[in-house]
C-alpha cells in the first residue's frame, strides 16, 4: 500500500484533512474516525494519523474528492471545541505509531517433556496469539505504513558514531578507499571518541593554505558579493513557513522512532545540529541559493560531525570547529564570510524546527544524490535527525538559540596564527605602497627636468633601479637637479644606484636595458 501526501489545517472548531490520492479507486473509498484515531483507505492508498487531539464525526462532517488534482478534502469537528492541535505539519509523529512496545514472542517447542500434554502446547500457543492481538489492537485495519526502521549493528566493545553515538560497526562491510571520499575519519570502526578531535585538529593544522587565506583576505572584491547576497532566510517569517511536496514526500516515508536520550546526548545532539547547519548555510551562501555538484561536499566537509564523527560538549567548542573548518577548505576561505554564516545559523535556529526541519530536507536530497556515497551520511544522522526534530518540544530549539546567541569568535582562538599572518601581510601591502607611491614621485620630478634634445653635445642620464633603498636617494638626487639646470649630473651613487653616462643612448649595453620595467630614463 501507499502512503499518499497530506495536509492537515485546523480552525477552532474543526479539522480539515487533505490527502493527495490521484490514482484512487473512489468507489471502495472507506475512512475511520474515532477519537484521535484517523484511517484513510482507497486503493492503492492507505492512511493511519494519530492525532494530537480527540475528532468526531458528526451532521456538519463531510467530504470531497477532485477530479482534476486528485485531492480528498474531509472535515471533522472537534471533541473538544476550542483545542489547539499542536504539530499538525510534524508529518512523522502524525503516522501514528504504536504506543505499545513491540513484544517478540519467542518460539516455544516442547522436546522429550512427558508432563507436557497438547493441552499445555495449546494454552501457551494461544497466551502468544493474544499478545500479538493486544499488539495490533486485533484490528483488521492495522497495516504497517512505510519503510521499516533500518537496524545497523551495536558492538558495546567497538567505537560509537552516529545519530547519538548509538551505532557501531556500520561501516566494517565497506572498502576504506570508498568510505575516505566521504570521511576524514581513518578507521571510524577502530578510532575511538576521545582521540577523535585531536586527529581532527592536527589534520586541519596540515591542510591549512596561508597562501589561500591571505589571497582572499587581501581581496575583499572577490567575497563581497557573497557577503551582501540575501539569504532564503532573511525574509522569512517563523509563521509563514510550510512545506513543499518534495519534503511532504520525504517525511511521509520516514519511520517513526522513539529516542531514549539522557540530557547530555540531547545537549550534543543540539550542539551537532549547529555543526551540520553551518555547513549548509555556508553552501548556500556561496552557490547565491543555487546548489552545485559541490554543495554536497561543502556540508559534508565543513561538518565535524558528518567528515570525523565528533561531537561536542560546548557551545564555543563547536562554534569554534565550523570557523577553522571555513577557513582550511571550501573555495572562500574568509573570515568575515565565516562570520557572516555563524549569523545566518542563528537566523535559521531563530526561525523554529519547521524552518531547521526544511534545510535537512535538503541536506538529505544532496547527499541521496552526491556521486560519492553520501546516502550513508543520511543513514547514519539525517534521517534520525529529521525524525528526531520533529518530535521535541520547540523549547530546546529556543534553548540553542539562547545557548549560541551571545559568541562571538576570535582569530586568536583558531590556533592558526591568523593575527600574525594578517599583520605580515598588511606590512607587505604597506610597504609595496610606498615603493610605489615612490616610483610615481621619481618619474614626476624627472618630467619637469629640463630636457635640451638640441644638445647633441651634452651626455644623457640613465637611472637603474637596483632595489627599494635606492630610491631615497634617488629622491633626493632628482630634487637636487631639479634646483638647479647648472648642476653636473655625473654625482657620485651609493652602491645601491649606478650612472651611466654616453654621448648616444643607443650605446647601452643590451643587458642592461634586458629588463626596462627596472629602468628610469631622464635625459639631463
Amino acid at each position: 500500500m501507499l502512503t499518499p501526501r497530506f495536509e492537515i489545517t485546523q480552525t477552532d472548531t474543526e479539522v480539515v484533512i487533505i490527502i493527495h490520492a490521484p490514482y484512487a479507486n473512489i468507489k471502495d473509498t472507506e475512512v475511520y474516525v474515532e477519537g484521535t484515531d484517523f484511517r484513510f483507505y482507497s486503493t492503492p492508498y492507505y492512511l493511519r494519523l494519530k492525532l494530537p487531539g480527540e475528532i468526531e464525526e458528526n451532521d456538519s462532517s463531510f467530504g470531497s474528492y477532485d477530479c482534476e488534482k486528485g485531492d480528498f478534502c474531509l472535515r471533522f469537528s472537534k471533541v473538544n471545541q476550542g483545542e489547539y492541535f499542536e504539530n499538525l505539519d510534524m508529518i512523522s509523529t502524525l503516522l501514528a505509531p504504536s504506543k505499545k512496545k513491540n513484544i517478540n514472542v519467542p518460539n516455544i517447542e516442547v522436546i522429550g517433556n512427558p508432563s507436557a500434554n497438547s493441552e499445555d502446547i495449546n494454552e501457551v500457543s494461544n497466551e502468544c496469539n493474544n499478545i500479538l492481538d493486544e499488539n495490533t489492537n486485533g484490528d483488521e485495519w492495522y497495516i504497517h505504513q512505510n519503510n521499516p526502521n533500518e537496524t545497523v549493528p551495536l558492538l558495546s566493545s567497538s567505537p560509537k558514531y552516529g545519530f547519538a553515538n548509538k551505532i557501531s560497526g556500520a561501516l566494517v562491510a565497506f572498502e576504506s578507499s570508498w568510505i575516505k571520499e566521504v570521511i576524514d575519519l581513518p578507521m571510524p570502526d577502530v578510532t575511538p571518541q576521545s582521540e577523535r578531535k585531536i586527529l581532527r585538529e592536527k589534520r586541519e593544522l596540515s591542510d591549512f593554505n596561508e597562501e589561500h587565506y591571505l589571497a582572499d583576505l587581501m581581496q575583499p572584491e572577490c567575497i563581497e558579493p557573497y557577503i551582501m547576497f540575501t539569504a532564503e532566510w532573511d525574509n522569512l517569517e517563523k509563521d509563514n513557513i510550510s512545506f513543499n511536496e518534495i519534503e511532504v514526500d520525504l517525511l511521509k516515508e520516514l519511520p517513526n522512532k522513539e529516542y531514549l536520550l539522557n540530557n547530555e546526548e540531547t545537549h550534543k545532539l543540539l550542539l551537532s545540529l549547529v555543526d551540520i547547519l553551518f555547513g549548509n548555510c555556508y553552501n548556500h551562501r556561496t552557490t547565491l541559493g543555487e546548489n552545485t555538484v559541490e554543495s554536497s561536499w561543502t556540508v559534508n566537509k565543513l561538518s565535524s560531525t558528518l567528515t570525523w564523527f565528533d561531537d561536542f560538549s560546548t557551545p564555543e567548542e563547536v562554534v569554534r570547529a565550523c570557523f577553522r573548518r571555513s577557513i582550511c577548505y571550501p573555495l572562500f576561505r574568509n573570515w568575515k564570510l565565516s562570520t557572516k554564516v555563524f549569523e545566518d545559523v542563528k537566523k535559521v535556529i531563530k526561525l523554529g524546527k519547521k524552518y531547521i526541519i526544511k534545510r535537512f530536507c535538503e541536506i538529505h536530497g544532496m547527499f541521496n544524490n552526491s556521486c560519492e556515497p553520501r546516502y550513508i551520511l543520511n543513514q547514519l544522522y539525517i534521517k534520525d535527525y529529521l525524525i528526531w526534530l520533529q518530535q521535541i518540544n520547540e523549547s530546546l530549539i529556543e534553548l540553542l538559540d539562547s545557548l549560541i546567541a551571545n559568541i562571538q569568535p576570535s582569530k586568536e582562538e583558531m590556533g592558526l596564527d591568523l593575527i600574525e599572518l594578517e599583520q605580515a601581510a598588511y606590512s607587505v601591502q604597506e610597504e609595496d605602497l610606498i615603493i610605489e607611491n615612490s616610483v610615481h614621485e621619481i618619474v614626476d620630478q624627472i618630467d619637469d627636468l629640463t630636457i635640451n634634445d638640441n644638445d647633441k653635445s651634452k651626455p644623457k642620464t640613465i637611472y637603474y633601479i637596483k632595489d627599494k633603498h635606492s630610491l631615497k636617494y634617488l629622491l633626493s638626487s632628482s630634487s637636487s637637479s631639479s634646483d638647479s639646470s647648472d648642476t653636473d649630473s655625473e654625482s657620485d651613487s651609493e652602491s645601491s644606484t649606478s650612472t651611466t653616462t654616453t654621448s648616444d643612448s643607443s650605446s647601452l649595453d643590451s643587458d642592461d636595458a634586458s629588463e626596462p620595467e627596472e629602468i628610469l630614463k631622464a635625459c639631463t
